[in-house]
C-alpha cells in the first residue's frame, strides 16, 4: 500500500461517520462496475449453504412470517 493510500485511510478514520457514509458511497459509485473474477466451487457451495440456513431459521420461527 503507498504512502498516500495509507494517508487517505488514516484522514478517513478522523471523519465524522455521516462523511464517512458519503465518502464510501462516493467511492464505489467511481470503483463500480467492480468484477472480482469467477467465483470458486467452494465459494458458492459456502454461499448456498449459509442461505439455506438462513431460509431454515425463518421456515423454523413463525414470528419470522
Amino acid at each position: 500500500m503507498s504512502r498516500e493510500t495509507q494517508t487517505l485511510l488514516e484522514a478517513f478514520e478522523h471523519l465524522p461517520a455521516e462523511e464517512k457514509r458519503v465518502f464510501t458511497d462516493e467511492i464505489l459509485r467511481r470503483c463500480l462496475p467492480f468484477d472480482s473474477g469467477p467465483l470458486a466451487d467452494e465459494e458458492i457451495g459456502a454461499a448456498s449453504n449459509a442461505l439455506f440456513q438462513s431460509l431454515d431459521k425463518e421456515d423454523a420461527d413463525p414470528a419470522a412470517r
